[in-house]
């Protein structure tokens, strides 16, 4: 399980690391726009109608402005420091 989430943790930093390269002004809205427009605005509406508008409006938006290599940086990290292995001292 450990290394399950250390190797997801890697890719997700692979990723970012992509994003910085290839895409390095682009904010992350503008990245899924252009993989996949009718999911972003599918996913907007099913987090309005189905959650909660305020999430959308406070948490994601925001988070959509974010640099597009920011996004995957965030849980990458976590994940890889999550699936580190501990040392008894």
């Amino acid at each position: 399980m450990r290394k399950t989430v250390l190797v997801l943790g890697g890719l997700l930093l692979v990723a970012a690391l992509g994003l910085a390269v290839f895409r390095p002004g682009e904010v992350a809205g503008e990245v899924w726009r252009s993989l996949h427009p009718n999911s972003l605005v599918g996913f907007g509406a099913l987090i309005e109608k189905q959650v909660d508008p305020g999430l959308w409006v406070d948490v994601i938006l925001p988070a959509l402005q974010w640099p597009a290599w920011l996004v995957p940086l965030v849980p990458g990290l976590a994940l890889a420091i999550a699936g580190r292995p501990w040392r008894r001292s």
